[in-house]
């Protein structure tokens, strides 16, 4: 399932994040005020390569790294990871590879010596570094990219990075353009009813309640016989049973139809859904609100065929 971020939640939620996970916090008193952009970005791979967890606490935690717009995009990348995007597949700027190496493994005895390390300043305000991430292997690349930096409360911050594209670093290739279409794919999946019924599906047959409710607008309503409907809470102790349920009229041996009723891309019309609108797919029915598709009512009483 692919992913996609919209800001179809409230910008006012999103400053919450940013000020509550303190994501726009005064800068560290223990990182010392860099000189020049260079300065800052060495000094930050020395002790990044010595002890990650250490620099990433002591850099990125504290707000000493990344400028405040920096900042604020990745705090936003972070709520919609939390609070829009609903799948399996991983979300956030670095999740699939470590972003200060370009890479997903390093030598554990990597330093900034045996690196080769090099922060080459380009121009008054950015800097490209070099160096190996196995510098004991002959064939191992030499991984390059440009730190962007300005100035603020007389400190040098962060304020994007350019990966290479074709051996040249590119503004296409940012980081800021990557985390904006995360964002943006994650809101694009909310929005499609064909990603949430897939979704559902999956942790059906795989009878997953916890992810399930992930995809679940509570209080749900829940029909098990004819004029027997009744709301179910986010805790509620039925929610197992009911996947269950639904696991074995779907997807056990001998079930009247192998598998849910799936729904084609599209299917809820052309152009952005509308608030409320409702999408009928099998014994679900699919409610789209807040910017995203929900599942808002199962009833056991229809009988087990597609659309």
């Amino acid at each position: 399932m692919q992913k996609h971020k919209n800001f179809v939640l409230a910008a006012a939620l999103c400053a919450g994040l940013v000020h509550s996970a303190g994501v726009l916090a005064a800068p560290a008193a223990t990182v010392p005020a860099a000189s020049t952009p260079a300065a800052l970005v060495t000094a930050f791979y020395r002790d990044y390569f010595a002890d990650e967890a250490a620099a990433r606490k002591r850099y990125l935690d504290s707000g000493a790294f990344y400028s405040a717009g920096a900042r604020k995009l990745l705090a936003e990348n972070d709520f919609a990871c939390r609070k829009v995007a609903r799948g399996d597949d991983m979300c956030g700027y670095g999740a699939e590879a470590d972003m200060f190496l370009d890479a997903q493994d390093r030598d554990p005895e990597l330093t900034l010596a045996s690196s080769g390390f090099t922060a080459r300043p380009v121009g008054a305000n950015a800097v490209d570094v070099a160096f190996k991430v196995f510098p004991k292997d002959a064939g191992s690349q030499r991984t390059t990219m440009r730190y962007v930096l300005v100035r603020e409360g007389g400190q040098w911050r962060v304020d994007d990075v350019l990966y290479p594209v074709k051996g040249a670093e590119a503004a296409r290739n940012s980081m800021r353009q990557g985390i904006l279409y995360e964002i943006g794919a994650i809101s694009k999946a909310a929005r499609d009813v064909a990603d949430a019924s897939g979704w559902i599906n999956i942790y059906v047959e795989e009878q997953q309640a916890d992810r399930f409710a992930r995809f679940v607008a509570f209080p749900v309503t829940v029909c098990v016989k004819q004029g027997a409907c009744l709301p179910y809470a986010q805790d509620d102790a039925r929610l197992l049973a009911l996947v269950k349920t639904l696991h074995d009229a779907y997807f056990k041996a001998g079930a009247a139809k192998k598998g849910l009723p799936t729904i084609a891309a599209g299917k809820q019309g052309a152009g952005a859904p509308k608030e409320d609108s409702v999408v009928r797919s099998g014994p679900f029915d699919y409610t789209f609100q807040r910017g995203a598709w929900w599942l808002s009512r199962v009833d056991l009483t229809r009988p087990p065929v597609g659309q």
